[in-house]
């Protein structure tokens, strides 16, 4: 009878041939003698091979590339995220479960993800950077003058283009672009220009944390409360009891990429005529276009699509494509969902008043302080301009030309209230008193301020700004056509709209 072979004797049997065959590779290989042997061979292949490049980034702000497509992506999760991940299944491998087996360690997915982001070669950061100047360097001495504006042509007619305020962007924009991967210098700075102009021109929608949105449908977990921490008695006995244990809630907040357009078309005769003029003309457009648009759709966003109720237009069914019918914003969180965040002034805009919106933004429950942030600029006071100008006034606002050289301002800031920047946006609206706006503007008397935590709102990118054109020869035109895919995320630890704590309203002001 042949013999027979447990489990446990074959690995065994394996353990043992597999420290022998380690033994044997520690005996004829040298710790120096192996690093030698790494850095030679790895000179060879980066010389060769031009594109074996890789960036090492921690905590990125864009998803990590090898991320994309997994579910580790759609949660959120940054390299390190993903390393400390691996970690902690690894250490439970072997480890008995309660239930019965034992943890096997990371699954394989995770197991290839953690490979993919963390077995690479790196080059040192300021090897890279060279690298990428010297394709900066190369490309601006061969752009046209007329695509300067301002004290940036003056610059770059006298040779000192790296000092215009496109070099130093396209400088800054070296770790988060590549290049060398099929991302041209010339093609992508178009995109980038464009978007730039948007967030140069926009006040609000730029102090929002973005994310960018691996499918249509993407859910943030946001946090509910923290664990209660407990006083109990030292445990003396051998069967003492367990201690009591506490919960961590938790929730999600759904988001969904909705498209916007910008559709123009223009004729033959004008494309001849005046291309060169014309062409910078509707990228600034486009560039002032979306960055009111961005604006007013986290602040004003009401998907309300009827003919009374919408807080953008009150007494009439607003059209079918309106930019403001995609999502619910952050003015809606207290007029609509939560109206006990709504303060109705009544009369004249007073720090008071302001104040009072600070108190409304306070989750006891849960124990969240949304409008007493540790960062003064997380709490941020948006106002139509005209009750800007009102507040400008009040003798305890201290106003940004008293702030001093040292001062962090913030795009569009006119004052701090209490510390915290106020901006006026011309995509806030003044209104009847209560807080929406009429059909009829002669209604619209009223001025509104919103006070908002900017970290408890999301801006999650499916697309961002694609450009495209297309001739038509059957009439003599040519189309352009803007296009991007967002969606908005506002923080609830309920699950719903009405537990939204992080932004007030102040309205009915009179002017």
């Amino acid at each position: 009878m042949s013999e027979q072979i447990t489990l446990d004797t074959l690995a065994s049997e394996v353990r043992q041939r597999m420290s022998a065959l380690d033994e044997k590779l520690s005996e004829s290989i040298s710790d120096t003698r192996l690093a030698e042997l790494v850095r030679t061979n790895l000179s060879q292949i980066v010389e060769s091979d031009p594109e074996f490049v890789r960036k090492l980034k921690f905590g990125p702000a864009t998803p990590d590339r090898t991320l994309v497509g997994t579910k580790y992506a759609r949660w959120g999760l940054s390299l390190s995220d993903i390393e400390f991940l691996f970690e902690m299944q690894e250490s439970l491998r072997g480890q008995r479960k309660v239930s019965g087996g034992v943890y096997e360690g990371p699954s394989e997915e995770l197991t290839r993800t953690f490979e993919a982001i963390s077995n690479a070669c790196y080059l040192p950061a300021e090897k890279v950077r060279e690298i990428d100047r010297k394709a900066i360097d190369d490309m601006f001495p061969r752009i046209p003058l007329r695509w300067f504006r301002g004290g940036d042509r003056a610059l770059a007619r006298e040779g000192k283009y790296e000092l215009t305020g496109a070099y130093q962007s396209a400088i800054r924009a070296m770790d988060t672009a590549e290049t060398g991967f099929g991302k041209e210098l010339i093609g992508n700075q178009y995109v980038g220009e464009l978007w730039e102009a948007a967030r140069r021109e926009s006040r609000v929608f730029g102090l929002i944390d973005t994310f960018e949105m691996t499918d249509p449908t993407a859910f943030l977990p946001v946090e509910v409360d923290f664990p209660e921490m407990l006083f109990v008695s030292e445990s003396t006995a051998n069967n003492s009891s367990n201690y009591a244990t506490v919960k961590t809630g938790s929730e999600r907040v759904q988001v969904d990429a909705k498209k916007f357009v910008i559709h123009q078309m223009w004729s033959g005769e004008m494309e001849e005529d005046s291309i060169i003029p014309f062409i910078p003309f509707l990228r600034r457009q486009a560039g002032l276009s979306i960055g009111f648009h961005s604006d007013s759709l986290v602040l004003n966003g009401d998907t309300t699509n009827a003919g009374t109720g919408n807080i953008n237009l009150d007494d009439a069914d607003p059209a079918d494509t309106k930019h403001y019918l995609a999502f619910d914003g952050i003015r809606h969180a207290a007029l609509v969902d939560n109206t006990g965040n709504d303060v109705n002034a009544a009369g004249a805009v007073t720090l008071s008043l302001l104040n009072d919106l600070r108190g409304k933004m306070i989750d006891t429950t849960r124990k969240v302080d949304w409008g007493h942030p540790t960062d003064m600029n997380d709490l941020v006071y948006v106002s139509d301009p005209e009750t800007a100008d009102k507040i400008a006034l009040l003798d305890e606002v201290l106003t940004v030309d008293k702030y001093g050289p040292a001062a962090t301002v913030l795009n569009g800031e006119l004052a701090r209230i209490q510390g915290h920047p106020h901006i006026p946006s011309i995509a806030v609206s003044k209104t009847e008193d209560d807080g929406k706006v009429s059909n009829t503007a002669a209604n619209n008397t009223k001025g509104q301020v919103i006070a908002f935590n900017r970290r408890a709102f999301k801006v999650g990118w499916r697309r961002r700004v694609r450009v495209e054109t297309e001739r038509l020869p059957a009439t003599d035109q040519t189309r352009i056509v803007y296009s991007l895919r967002m969606g908005f995320g506002r923080f609830t630890p309920t699950g719903a709209a009405s537990g939204i704590e992080a932004a007030a309203t102040l309205r009915n002001i009179s002017l």
